[in-house]
């Protein structure tokens, strides 16, 4: 199976870095008059990611039992903004731009928790740009996270470490992470605090 999902793969490879490509470009173009934003990127997920996501097993069961029709994510994007009152700026431009499927803001499950915090979606690609291809595995979705820097800072170092859980790390490792956590939230409430008093400033100076 491992040879087949591979073989599929590879097949198709080039044709989703198009696809991510355009994907990109269109996101850009409308987001183009849209302020305080940091950055846009789009990959591909690789060989080694598929193949480790389409081979999940959860109680013994594989995840997937049909990995290119199942899984959303081959196709991802991301955008980066300077300030929390950005983030529904941008999401209305791309609910607009995308036909919606799902939307989720990730968050810790209680409210005196600071972890991890995305919005999430995922959108169908649109049909022509899933026609322009033919005769290769493209995937029906693709999905998009906006997150502000300092959700950005808080969440990559931590992919990057790559360690498997919290309940793995010692006390003091996991209290530490907490405060990271703790700060990026709190960096995020400040500074939305500051732009709102700078644009009621600005707008009561030009009464």
């Amino acid at each position: 199976m491992p040879d087949s999902l591979e073989t599929r793969f590879r097949a198709a490879e080039s044709s989703l870095k198009g696809l991510s490509s355009q994907l990109e470009q269109q996101v850009r173009t409308s987001l183009a008059e849209v302020k305080h934003i940091d950055r846009i990127g789009f990959r591909v997920k690789d060989l080694k990611g598929f193949l480790r996501k389409a081979e999940k097993v959860v109680n013994g069961v594989n995840k997937y039992q049909h990995p290119f029709e199942e899984i959303e994510d081959f196709v991802a994007g991301r955008v980066i903004v300077f300030f929390l009152s950005d983030v529904p700026i941008v999401l209305r431009e791309l609910d607009g731009l995308f036909r919606r499927i799902e939307g989720d803001h990730k968050t810790p499950n209680r409210d005196a928790e600071f972890g991890y915090e995305s919005y999430h979606r995922i959108y169908y690609i649109p049909a022509p740009l899933r026609s322009a291809t033919s005769g290769v595995f493209l995937p029906k979705t693709f999905e998009m996270q906006v997150r502000t820097i300092f959700m950005h800072a808080y969440a990559e170092p931590q992919h990057d470490m790559n360690y498997k859980g919290a309940d793995e790390l010692p006390s003091e490792i996991r209290r530490e992470l907490a405060w990271i956590a703790a700060s990026a939230w709190g960096a995020d409430q400040a500074y939305d605090r500051v732009l709102k008093w700078i644009n009621e400033s600005a707008e009561r100076s030009s009464v």
